[in-house]
């Protein structure tokens, strides 16, 4: 298999020498490479017949990435190997969410991702590096699911048009219902909400959003950023109690602890 993906990365290299020409044929060839206007290059290994990508969709997929020639991450490595995301919503790379809404469940496909669609000039840690061409030598579709509605779009707009009330009658309704189906409801819907309300600067609609819809949902991570909500608003003592009773249930959490820790010497500094 190492054998045939140095010949396609070889002949992919020599056909975008070319001039990157279009192929005349209406359905392209196995191996052909395509670029698409914002420099995205990619070429089918194998191409499926089942649901195409669209927005909302859960896709599951086989990855593996390549940087200067060498495996920096592949999902194969991993506990649970299909790598899960939904289409055109988690919070990815612009290359790969770009070539994901080019392809359907079955196809094998290998990308090639300029740094202005990866990480550009600030790199990814110590993992990838400054202006890196990211290749992923392996993006197999493996499972494209139906489509779902988002519920964070409900629940943004009832906190920005209503209130709280609203926002929790709405969660309660779309969970707990019979319209749980038709939309995403974990976790990242429910945190993607309070994002949105903090980038607008509403720091006390996110505070009041995050405590009731995390306690509701059991969502750990909404309840630590009602302490960050609580900061920005410079009620550390507030922040520094909220954040003690999570420290309670889970006492060797690192960044909260040094999170514990900045809230009180702000709150000193604040006397």
């Amino acid at each position: 298999m190492k054998t045939i993906y140095s010949i396609l990365f070889t002949a992919l290299v020599m056909l975008s020498a070319c001039n990157n020409q279009k192929s005349t044929n209406k359905e392209i060839a196995l191996g052909d490479t395509i670029q698409t206007a914002s420099g995205l290059k990619y070429f089918y290994l194998k191409k499926g017949e089942g649901r195409k990508v669209e927005t909302g969709c859960k896709v599951g997929a086989y990855l593996s990435l390549q940087v200067d020639g060498k495996v920096v991450w592949n999902t194969n490595e991993l506990p649970d190997s299909l790598f899960t995301y939904v289409a055109d919503y988690s919070r990815l790379i612009k290359g790969f969410t770009e070539v994901s809404m080019l392809l359907r469940e079955g196809d094998e496909v290998v990308a090639i991702l300029p740094d202005s669609l990866a990480y550009g000039s600030k790199g990814a840690g110590d993992v990838i590096p400054p202006n890196a061409t990211l290749i992923y030598n392996q993006f197999k579709v493996i499972k494209v699911e139906a489509p779902k509605k988002f519920l964070s779009d409900l629940l943004y707009a009832d906190m920005k048009e209503k209130s709280l009330e609203d926002a929790i009658a709405t969660y309660q309704r779309i969970v707990e219902g019979e319209e749980a189906n038709l939309y995403h409801t974990d976790s990242e819907q429910l945190n993607r909400v309070w994002e949105l309300l903090t980038k607008d600067n509403l720091h006390e609609k996110a505070a009041n959003y995050a405590t009731k819809i995390g306690e509701l949902a059991k969502d750990d991570r909404l309840k630590y950023r009602n302490v960050l909500s609580l900061e920005s608003m410079e009620e550390y003592l507030t922040a520094k109690d909220q954040l003690e009773i999570l420290l309670r249930s889970n006492p060797e959490n690192k960044m909260m602890q040094e999170k514990m820790i900045e809230l009180s010497k702000k709150h000193s500094n604040n006397k």
